[in-house]
């Protein structure tokens, strides 16, 4: 079909149109941030597996000092029993004094060995907790980042979606200046995945890649420069470089 010069600018323009908006399509469907995002939601998931098991560990440490303290206490009440009984001594012979003395000692002696045993759970302890406080920290930086990142891609996206608007009022316009039967076309391809029309800057359609054949070529060289053409592989509106 023979465009006038002017539809033939509005075509160019659509052309041109219709190509920024596939990109603002394509980046509002897929955010920039993407990768960002799904590398942080990553990280969270494994953080958090750390977390969990930093506090095991913690939690073991815990566990082992109070057992260690329970039985240095169990100790310590021996001791103060024992002590009493000597003290005390009724009934006692040397023998029994000389016993109570050395169970006492004995006692005192365990109470040493678990209070240097309890020393070193509660050194263990202490860097298991700041190991899970540096969990804790970098997952609440990972959280931060990536409330950040999600703030970022929404507020993209709006912004993509009024571009978009703005976008397709604009090729409206442009479609509105064309013979009803090139707008139709140009329509129909792009409900097929195409960019609706294409100019032509070689023997072969830039829509699709399909070769033009040598005859078919030559009659578009020989003819008018507005002329529209249909691709017979997709269907696109064709147009020659002028």
């Amino acid at each position: 079909m023979l465009i006038t010069p002017d539809q033939r600018t509005a075509l160019e323009s659509l052309i041109a149109v219709a190509a920024r908006g596939r990109a603002l399509r394509h980046e509002h469907d897929n955010p920039k941030q993407a990768e960002q995002l799904q590398e942080l939601v990553n990280s969270h998931k494994e953080l958090g597996t750390r977390k969990a098991e930093a506090a095991e560990v913690v939690e073991g440490h815990r566990g082992a000092v109070a057992e260690t303290n329970a039985l240095i206490e169990k100790q310590k009440t021996q001791i103060a029993k024992k002590t009493e009984e000597l003290n005390d001594g009724t009934g006692l012979t040397s023998r029994d004094l000389v016993n109570l003395q050395n169970e006492i000692a004995a006692h005192e002696e365990r109470v040493g060995e678990l209070e240097e045993i309890e020393l070193g759970s509660m050194e263990e302890l202490e860097a298991a907790e700041a190991g899970l406080a540096d969990v804790d920290r970098r997952l609440d930086e990972v959280t931060a980042e990536g409330r950040s990142v999600q703030t970022a891609v929404k507020e993209r996206k709006a912004e993509l979606s009024g571009e978009l608007e703005d976008n397709s009022a604009e090729a409206e316009k442009l479609r509105e200046q064309l013979p009803t039967a090139v707008a139709s076309q140009f329509d129909t391809n792009i409900a097929q995945g195409g960019p609706g029309a294409a100019i032509l800057t070689g023997p072969n359609c830039q829509a699709c890649g399909q070769e033009i054949g040598a005859a078919t070529w030559k009659t578009m060289l020989a003819g008018d420069a507005n002329e529209t053409y249909e691709c017979e592989e997709c269907e696109a509106v064709l147009l020659r470089r002028s």
